[in-house]
């Protein structure tokens, strides 16, 4: 197996960092070991603990994610998760890993992760979406990410394009 990765999340959306934890559990080369839901109680965790990545919404309150990767060490790398691209030329000259913007795919996710590690990606080192590895899928509605319990599901429905559940 290869070697394990520590990060932290920092994001002030819920929706946003369930995601990204759903999508994280699926990747045994990364352990989150924290989350924050601003820049401030982030630095005061790094204060007394190392992390090799961190993953950065940019537009939060008070301390802005860009602000935020300004202070991180060089050795720690950043990938900012955003809903604003405008801030992506900002973002890689803090040497960012790369720049995601939301929702969030897996995919996407699992090549930011890959070039984070400098792997190529041909062997799958992640775990696939099974009943006994998750209870809920995230699906995109209405331009965002909604959390759905397979419980839940009474039936789905192909309709052209879309589905309805």
């Amino acid at each position: 197996m290869p070697k394990a990765y520590t990060a932290i999340i920092v994001d002030d959306e819920p929706t946003a960092r369930d995601v990204l934890m759903t999508h994280l559990q699926r990747i045994p080369m990364v352990e989150v070991t924290q989350y924050f839901k601003n820049a401030i109680e982030a630095l005061s965790y790094l204060k007394s603990n190392t992390v090799d990545l961190e993953f950065l919404d940019i537009n939060m309150p008070e301390v802005s994610g860009l602000s935020f990767g300004k202070l991180v060490k060089n050795d720690v790398k950043l990938i900012f998760t955003t809903a604003h691209r405008e801030y992506a030329v900002e973002g890689f000259n803090l040497q960012a890993v790369d720049y995601l913007l939301k929702p969030i795919s897996f995919d996407r996710l699992l090549q930011a992760i890959h070039k984070f590690t400098g792997e190529t990606g041909s062997e799958p080192q992640h775990k696939p979406i099974t009943k006994e590895t998750s209870d809920f899928v995230f699906v995109r509605a209405d331009r965002k990410m909604v959390k759905i319990d397979f419980r839940d599901i009474i039936y789905i429905e192909s309709l052209s394009d879309y589905i309805k559940i």
